[in-house]
Order: structure tokens, then C-alpha cells, then sequence
């Protein structure tokens, strides 16, 4: 891996620990349980969360600075598609997002 991509990923634990962080990260920090919400496997054919995000982090699964990007943006697109905009969940999901994105761009 080259220097740059090192420390690129470096950002990305950074970043990732800055989305746990915020208050509205709480649906997004671990997995969903399976047993509380089954249809949700029905529905997102890809789950993904932040627990999930830093261990392939942690394990240096990701390749680039955009590979982690398209990771934590399936945590928001699955929340969009399974959540009603004006559900807690769903609104918590947009702000989420628009937190990364912001933070993404800086």
C-alpha cells in the first residue's frame, strides 16, 4: 500500500469514529439484530454499519479512501430505503449522511 493510501485510511478511522460520535449515530453503530427486525434481510440484501465499517478498517480490507466511502454510504442509502423519510430512523439517517458528506468533502 503507498503512503498516500496509508493515510488516507488513517482519515478514514477518524472519520468513522466522528460519525460514532454523534448523537444521531445510534442506529447505525452496530449491526441489525436479525431477531428483532427479520424483514430487514428481506428488504437490504447488503447490511452494513459502523461496527462493521471500522473492523474492515482495523483489518485493512479496504483499498482506498473510496471503497470505505461507498461503505458508509450503503449504511445511509439502506436506512433511506427500508425507513420512511419521517421516521425517526429515516431523518436520523438524513442527517447522518449529510453530516458525512460534509465531512467528506473537507
Amino acid at each position: 500500500r503507498s503512503r498516500q493510501t496509508k493515510d488516507e485510511l488513517i482519515m478514514c478511522q477518524a472519520l468513522i469514529l466522528e460519525l460514532e460520535n454523534q448523537d444521531n449515530s445510534w442506529p447505525f453503530l452496530e449491526p441489525v439484530d436479525r431477531k428483532k427486525v427479520p424483514e430487514y434481510f428481506k428488504v437490504i440484501k447488503k447490511p452494513m454499519d459502523f461496527s462493521t465499517i471500522k473492523t474492515k478498517l482495523q483489518e485493512g480490507k479496504y483499498s482506498s479512501k473510496e471503497a470505505f466511502a461507498a461503505d458508509a454510504r450503503l449504511v445511509f442509502d439502506n436506512c433511506a430505503y427500508y425507513n420512511e423519510d419521517e421516521s425517526e430512523i429515516g431523518m436520523t439517517g438524513h442527517a447522518m449522511r449529510q453530516f458525512f458528506e460534509k465531512k467528506w468533502a473537507e
